[in-house]
């Protein structure tokens, strides 16, 4: 099985401050394909998020407090950058200029940069169509004769194509979800088959 890339791909995932009505990041990695570079990645944490609409569950999952270097000084920041909002948005903006996303649910990822990049007078210019690898794996399990329910937790569908999610430790972390996405895309696409 091969495919063609018409735009390089950027494995997305965002840790939020609040998933609704509007979810603003705080933790943003994205992994890139197809560019000039081969594989490139940009792994960001806002040095200050603002968390006075902050969801206490949001925070509580994706480990806010135990993560972020301002909250706990031992919290790892191994090939993470730490940003103002302003930078991080720019940043972004470059990185995935021209690009197309993929993730586990990435619209909500693409909502995420979006308001980032609107705060500080930016737009989005990666293609408007993402690919969401939930909404690939029905077709291509059946594909292959398997049973489908619909829905199926992402989990569940990502281990049936073959890729392990992410560990407990790298569960709800914007680069351990993000690394995830690339092996679950890998499965689903063929990659060393």
């Amino acid at each position: 099985m091969t495919y063609e890339l018409t735009h390089p791909l950027v494995f997305v995932d965002t840790e939020t401050t609040q998933l609704e009505p509007l979810p603003t990041p705080w933790e943003i990695a994205l992994i890139k394909r197809g560019g000039e570079a081969g594989e490139e990645r940009l792994h960001i944490m806002l040095r200050q998020p603002d968390l006075s609409k902050a969801s206490p569950d949001a925070l509580r999952v994706n480990r806010f407090y135990e993560r972020h270097p301002l909250w706990n000084s031992a919290a790892d920041q191994s090939g993470l950058a730490l940003m103002d909002a302003h930078d991080a948005a720019a940043a972004v903006e470059l990185f995935t200029a021209g690009t197309q996303l993929v993730g586990s649910n990435p619209d909500f990822d693409a909502r995420a940069m979006d308001w980032l990049l609107r705060q500080h007078g930016l737009r989005p210019r990666w293609r408007h169509h993402t690919i969401n690898l939930v909404t690939l794996s029905y077709p291509v399990l059946h594909a292959r004769g398997e049973h489908v329910q619909i829905p199926s937790s992402s989990y569940d569908l990502s281990r049936r194509a073959g890729a392990e999610p992410p560990r407990e430790h790298d569960a709800h972390t914007a680069m351990g979800d993000a690394l995830w996405t690339v092996r679950w895309w890998d499965s689903l696409m063929g990659a060393g088959r």
